[in-house]
C-alpha cells in the first residue's frame, strides 16, 4: 500500500481525538516524528473545528484548565493535552444531556407542562438540544478565564509587560473581571441560552438534592449553584450530574431527604457554593454603600440582555424564551 503524503496525515491528524493520534503515531518513526513536530498546527485546526471556528469560544492565550480532577491543571496552548480535555467535555456534555439523566429529564419536562416550550414539536426539540451543547462550550469559555490569567506568569515570553505575578486575591478578581468581560461580549441570544441552561441545572439540582433544598437557605444555595457553574465551567455540571459508577439498589423506603454519598467532585463543588453563599450572605447583610463585592456573574448575565434588548427587566425570562422559541422554529 502506497504511503500517504506528510500533508495529507497532518490533515487526518486534526480532525482525530487524541487516542487515534496516539494510535497514528505507532504506526512508523516518520509519522511519529511529524505529528510531533506539528503538534502545535494539528491542535489549532482541532481546536477550530472543536468550537466551529467562532474564536470567541477559546481564551485568547488559548490555554484553558482540565476538568478530569479538581486540581484543574493549567493546559498549555496547542499541546495535545487540550485534545484531550475537548475529548472529556465534549463526553460528558454528551452524557449529562442524555435522555434518562437528571438535567435531561428536567428539560424534558418543559415539553409536556404549561410554558413557552409546551408541545415543541420533536425536530425543534432536537436543534434546542442541539444549541443547548454548545451553550456548553460557553459556560467553560467562562471557565477558562482562570486559565487564560494563569498565562500571565505562563507564558512570560507572550506576557513580556505582565511578568509581575498577581497574588491570589488578585487573580481571583482579575479573573471575575474577564468573566464579566465576556458575559457583556455576549449576544442577546447566547445570553438566553445560557440563561435557561444554567435555570434547568439549578431545578434538575434541587430535585437531586431534596435534603439541602429543605435548608432555610435553599433559594440562595440554588443561585449559588447557578453562579458556581458560571464561574467554574461545566465541570459543576458534571460534579452534580455524573451518573453512578456502580448501579445503587432502589431505597424502598422512598425517603427524598436522604443526602447521597460524595464524591471528591461533588465534595469539589459544594465547596465552591458555600464559598459563594457566604459572598450572598455578606451582600446581604452589608449596606449597599458599602458593599465592595463585584457583581455576581449571574445578575450580569440578565443585565446584559436587558441593556442589549432594551426589554423590561421583570419580563426578561419571557424573552429570553421568545428569542430561543424564534431561533429553533422550523417553518
Amino acid at each position: 500500500m502506497p504511503a500517504l503524503n506528510d500533508d495529507v496525515l497532518l490533515r487526518v491528524a486534526s480532525f482525530c481525538d487524541i487516542e487515534t493520534i496516539v494510535t497514528l503515531m505507532c504506526t512508523s518513526k516518520h509519522v511519529y516524528e511529524l505529528v510531533t513536530r506539528y503538534e502545535q498546527s494539528i491542535v489549532k485546526d482541532a481546536v477550530a473545528l472543536y468550537t466551529g471556528y467562532d474564536s470567541s469560544l477559546f481564551p485568547p492565550s488559548g490555554a484553558i484548565s482540565s476538568s478530569h480532577n479538581i486540581e484543574r491543571e493549567y493546559l498549555y496552548p496547542k499541546s495535545y493535552d487540550i485534545l484531550n480535555e475537548l475529548k472529556i467535555r465534549t463526553s460528558r456534555t454528551e452524557i449529562i444531556l442524555s435522555p434518562g439523566q437528571p438535567l435531561r429529564s428536567k428539560i424534558d419536562s418543559t415539553f409536556s407542562t404549561s410554558g413557552a416550550f409546551l408541545d415543541l414539536p420533536q425536530i425543534e426539540r432536537e436543534l434546542l438540544m442541539a444549541r443547548l451543547k454548545e451553550t456548553f462550550k460557553v459556560v467553560d469559555r467562562l471557565g477558562d478565564c482562570a486559565a487564560d490569567v494563569m498565562s500571565m506568569w505562563m507564558l512570560p515570553a507572550v506576557n513580556s509587560n505582565s511578568s509581575q505575578k498577581l497574588d491570589g486575591d488578585e487573580a481571583m478578581l482579575e479573573i471575575h473581571d474577564r468573566q464579566l468581560a465576556y458575559i457583556r461580549s455576549l449576544s442577546p441570544l447566547d445570553l438566553a441560552y445560557l440563561f435557561h441552561l444554567v435555570s434547568w441545572a439549578g431545578q434538575a439540582y434541587a430535585s437531586e438534592n431534596a435534603a439541602l433544598m429543605a435548608d432555610v437557605d435553599c433559594w440562595e444555595r440554588l443561585l449559588a449553584f447557578k453562579e458556581a457553574c458560571l464561574r467554574h465551567g461545566t465541570i459543576m455540571l458534571w460534579a452534580v450530574f455524573q451518573p453512578p459508577k456502580v448501579k445503587k439498589t432502589v431505597d424502598r423506603t422512598d425517603d427524598t431527604t436522604h443526602r447521597k454519598p460524595m464524591t471528591e467532585l461533588a465534595r469539589f463543588a459544594e465547596t465552591c457554593i458555600r464559598q459563594i453563599l457566604e459572598e450572598i450572605r455578606i451582600y446581604q447583610s452589608t449596606d449597599s454603600s458599602q458593599n465592595r463585592l463585584p457583581p455576581s456573574l449571574h445578575m450580569t448575565m440578565v443585565k446584559s440582555f436587558v441593556e442589549k434588548t432594551g426589554r423590561p427587566s421583570t419580563r426578561h425570562a419571557i424573552e429570553m424564551e421568545r428569542l430561543i422559541l424564534d431561533d429553533v422554529r422550523i417553518d
